[in-house]
Order: C-alpha cells, then sequence, then structure tokens
C-alpha cells in the first residue's frame, strides 16, 4: 500500500504570512526530489498547526527553472558568522558536522531574524519519519511549554559509556546532576531555550556534543525539558511508551527500535511504503531513501 498526499508535478512555492505560535524548519544536507515530497507531507499534514520551513546545509541545491526554492540555505560561512566559537570549536575536531555538530547545520536558521517571532520552533531531519498523519504527531505534543523536546533524555549515571562524554566540557560550576544526554533528529526549542543555548556557546564556556549541551543546559539553567516518548526518567505520564522506540543501554547504543543511531532501518518514506512501517503511530530514525 501506498499514497501520495500531493501530485507528482513541478509546485508553486506561495510565501505566507505567520500563522502559527510554532515553527517546524526541516533539515537536508541532500538534494533529491523525494526528500523535497517527503517534506511536502510534512508541510501540508501540519498546516494551520505549524508553520513549515524547509533548510538545506552546505550543497544542497535545491532549485527550479533557476529559483532557489529553499527557505534557508546555511554554509560554513553561515555557521561561523552565527556561532563563531563554536565553528572553531568544529575546525578543531576535524571541521565535519558530525560526529557533536549537527546543531551548526540549523542553528542560523532557528536564530534567524525570519523566526524571531515564533515561541517555539522544531526541527526535523530529512531521515526522520513518522507512520502515520504529522498531525496525529504533533497535535498532542505541541500543547507542551517545555523549552526542551527531545528523545531518548537520560542522566549520565544510566549511560556512563556513551562515547561523547569523553569531550563534553561545561563550566566549572556544573555539577554532575546536570549531566544529561538526548537524541535529537527531531527536537523542539523555546525562545529562551534559544537564547540560552547561544549566549553558552557564543560565550565558549559550554564545549561538547550537542546531545549532551542542550539538555545539560536547559537543566542547569532550571528550564523545562521533556523526553518526547520512550519510557525514560524525564518521559511525561502521558508519552510513556509513545512517539518512539528505541533500547538505550548503558554503552549509549539505542538498537533495537524505531528510532536508533545507525544503521538505516528503511529505505523508502511512509508515504511511498506505508506497509513498511510496522508498527505504525511511531517515529522512525534513520529512513534512508536510495536517491
Amino acid at each position: 500500500m501506498s499514497f501520495h498526499v500531493f501530485p507528482r508535478k513541478p509546485w508553486r512555492w506561495i510565501q505566507f504570512r505567520r500563522t502559527s505560535q510554532q515553527a517546524v524548519v526541516f533539515l537536508t544536507h541532500i538534494a533529491s526530489p523525494r526528500i523535497i515530497y517527503h517534506f511536502l507531507r510534512l508541510k501540508a499534514e501540519t498546516r494551520g498547526l505549524l508553520d513549515s520551513y524547509l533548510c538545506v546545509h552546505n550543497g544542497a541545491n535545491y532549485s527550479r527553472d533557476g529559483n532557489h526554492i529553499a527557505d534557508f540555505a546555511v554554509s560554513s560561512r553561515d555557521e561561523e558568522k552565527t556561532l563563531p566559537i563554536r565553528f572553531a570549536e568544529k575546525v578543531r575536531r576535524g571541521g565535519t558536522i558530525t560526529p557533536g555538530f549537527p546543531d551548526l547545520a540549523y542553528m542560523p536558521a532557528l536564530l534567524s531574524r525570519r523566526l524571531s517571532e515564533y515561541d517555539y520552533i522544531w526541527m526535523v531531519e530529512y531521515d526522520v519519519d513518522f507512520a502515520g498523519h504529522w498531525r496525529e504527531f504533533f497535535r498532542p505534543v505541541v500543547s507542551s511549554r517545555a523549552d526542551l523536546i527531545g528523545t531518548t533524555l537520560y542522566p549520565q549515571a544510566d549511560c556512563p559509556g556513551w562515547d561523547h562524554w569523553k569531550w563534553f566540557e561545561p563550566p566549572g560550576a556544573v555539577s554532575k546532576r546536570h549531566y544529561i544526554r538526548s537524541f535529537n533528529p527531531i527536537a523542539r526549542f523555546s525562545r529562551r531555550m534559544l537564547d540560552a543555548y547561544s549566549k553558552a556557546v557564543r560565550e565558549g564556556t559550554w564545549r561538547g556534543h550537542s546531545e549532551a549541551l542542550f539538555p545539560a543546559i536547559a537543566s542547569y539553567n532550571g528550564f523545562c525539558f521533556e523526553d518526547l516518548g520512550g519510557a525514560g526518567p524525564f518521559t511525561p505520564q502521558t508519552f510513556l511508551g509513545k512517539n518512539y522506540l528505541n533500547t538505550p543501554s548503558p554503552e549509549g547504543f539505542l538498537t533495537p527500535g524505531t528510532f536508533v543511531h545507525a544503521p538505516a532501518i528503511l529505505t523508502a518514506y511512509f508515504h511511498e511504503a506505508a506497509d513498511d512501517f510496522i508498527p505504525h503511530g511511531y517515529l522512525y530514525h534513520p529512513v534512508k531513501p536510495s536517491y
């Protein structure tokens, strides 16, 4: 079984005024019509609930008839201009986004003036999919007032073998109780969370993998943060067992489950091959389409 929520024909991009207090930024570094249609399904199924933006990173050339159709195109120059000390840390550690610096691929968009009026902003990577209607996923979670929403939030005591603790460097005043890891191919940030994060990394007082930085900064600042599913210690009762499945271990591994680090668990999106997504009603990652 498969279905399409929009016709396979050239699309026309229309600029809309803000209709929601929340936005979703869809991030990709690959230029592919299949990824575009994946974004368009997300956009169509959340219209009126979230305002959707397409963000391409370093070299993804989305254009049609000579017109750029992405809302944001983030380059290395944008990374450096927006968060220079964080960018310099990336360069020192080899100069690549992975591992540890995916935040640089989308933070120039989330921190931009264009999105400055949104109270909350979601980020969704191109290899995240939902086995169902996207509105079914977002409607229950958009009402949360948490400053940070992510997946797989666990204190260091529960995952002491997570490899990225080795280079996590918060300020000296930060106690171990704030050492929390996360997994964020999808995440939501409040305005004050974005401000606190950008201040911390611009000053260079916080360094490390973004999956440790986000929850630790939120915890240290006394912000509300939530796991949007699973069965971890930061999962609200209403989200227990919902939205995604994985199996965290003391070493930080997440398999088996629907939402894991690697390898690719599916090679077609839900709107292309719905029967491949079992069970329905959960987020899936990584979904790597054959381009």
